[in-house]
């Protein structure tokens, strides 16, 4: 089974149809790394991201980013149990509960978060999301993400090349957003203010 680790409890469920996987104690995840350019930060970026998967579907992300420019680090560590119900369930596709620390912030955040997913074609590959979340600090300060997302993935879109086009809406930040996505190059968008270039490595 040529699936890697990392995707396994984050990409395994696909609108209505859940897919259950166990993992074995001797699988190890794998590393994500990238190099990021925005034009915030007008810096590039080295980007370094792991996910740790138990068997009951808790999973532990630990990523970085260091700036090349400055030599500054940055850390973002999270905690969450992930639950997926039977098919046909007409609520949600997925729900998370948990914790995460960003080292910019120095805080502490907890949160609950919910998507639900449409399958608007029968192969799959076009979808409407729609995603909720709430997380809250230990003062008391509450960020809230709401989020209508229009995907469609082309497989073999040129030889060896596969495309995944994303159209939303961001409510809580109210404004549009888009992403384009290739094997290895992600151009993410909001039209109007920000744009970032990802190259996967």
């Amino acid at each position: 089974e040529d699936v890697d680790r990392r995707n396994r409890v984050l990409l395994g469920y696909r609108c209505g149809r859940l897919l259950r996987f166990s993992f074995s104690a001797d699988q190890t995840a794998t590393m994500e790394t990238s190099l990021q350019f925005d034009n915030k930060n007008r810096t590039l970026g080295l980007y370094a991201k792991e996910h740790f998967v138990s068997d009951d579907n808790v999973v532990l992300t630990v990523q970085g980013r260091l700036d090349t420019a400055t030599g500054g680090m940055e850390g973002k560590l999270a905690l969450k149990k992930k639950f997926f119900p039977e098919a046909g369930n007409p609520w949600y596709t997925r729900a998370d509960v948990g914790a995460s620390y960003e080292s910019n912030t120095d805080e502490i955040l907890y949160g609950v978060a919910g998507k639900k997913c449409f399958e608007l074609s029968k192969d799959g590959l076009l979808t409407l999301d729609t995603k909720a979340g709430l997380q809250m600090s230990a003062s008391k300060r509450k960020v809230w993400k709401g989020k209508v997302e229009l995907s469609q993935k082309i497989f073999n879109f040129t030889e060896d090349q596969d495309l995944k086009i994303k159209l939303g809406y961001d409510i809580a930040r109210n404004r549009p957003y888009g992403q384009l996505r290739e094997n290895n190059w992600t151009l993410d968008t909001d039209f109007t203010r920000s744009w970032s270039l990802k190259y996967d490595l």
